[in-house]
């Protein structure tokens, strides 16, 4: 069960970009520029991104809205 749970938390480029709700291409110009800083994991050549970092991530960009114009 273990394994499978892991499996399900490390995505490639193309799925962690639906996860975040963003393009490949942001993902892949945020790994040369480091403008948005969204962590990932490089194995060799092989790219992965955590669902938990990613989820951190998120979270760190909350906006609190106080409807103050």
């Amino acid at each position: 069960m273990q394994d499978f749970k892991n499996a399900r938390r490390w995505k490639d480029t193309r799925a962690a970009a639906e996860y975040l709700g963003c393009s490949k291409s942001l993902l892949d110009s945020d790994r040369i520029t480091g403008l948005h800083k969204i962590p990932f994991t490089r194995l060799g050549k092989k790219i992965l991104y955590d669902t938990e970092d990613l989820d951190r991530y998120l979270e760190s960009r909350k906006v609190q809205w106080d409807g103050a114009a």
